[in-house]
C-alpha cells in the first residue's frame, strides 16, 4: 500500500511542480513587462519634466509665477499618472483585439 502511495504523490508532486513552474515563469514575465513599461513612462514623463524646465530658463521670471499659479506643485506625477492610464487603456484595447481576432479565427473553422 505504501508503494502505491509513494507512487501517486510521485505523480501529483511531478504534475503540481510543472504547473507552478509554468505559473511561475509566466507571472515573471508579466512582471517584466509592468516593469518595463513603468520605466518607459517614468522616462516619457521625466524628458517632458526636462524639456519643460528647460524652456522655463529661458522665460521672463514673471512667467515662471504665472506658471506656478496655474500648475500644481506635483504636476510630474499628474502627468505620470495621466500617461500611465493612456498607456494602459492602449494595452487594454489591443489586448480586446488580439482577443477578439482569436475568437474569429476559432468560430471560422
Amino acid at each position: 500500500m505504501s508503494v502505491l502511495f509513494a507512487i501517486l504523490m510521485n505523480f501529483l508532486v511531478d504534475i503540481f511542480g510543472k504547473i507552478a513552474l509554468h505559473a511561475a515563469f509566466k507571472i515573471a514575465i508579466t512582471l517584466a513587462f509592468i516593469a518595463i513599461l513603468v520605466s518607459a513612462i517614468y522616462a516619457y514623463v521625466n524628458t517632458y519634466s526636462v524639456i519643460v524646465n528647460g524652456i522655463a530658463q529661458n522665460v521672463p521670471e514673471i512667467v515662471n509665477g504665472v506658471w506656478g499659479w496655474v500648475m500644481p506643485p506635483n504636476t510630474n506625477a499628474c502627468f505620470f499618472a495621466i500617461f500611465s492610464c493612456f498607456m494602459l487603456r492602449f494595452i487594454t484595447r489591443q489586448y480586446f483585439n488580439l482577443l477578439n481576432w482569436r475568437f474569429r479565427a476559432a468560430i471560422s473553422n
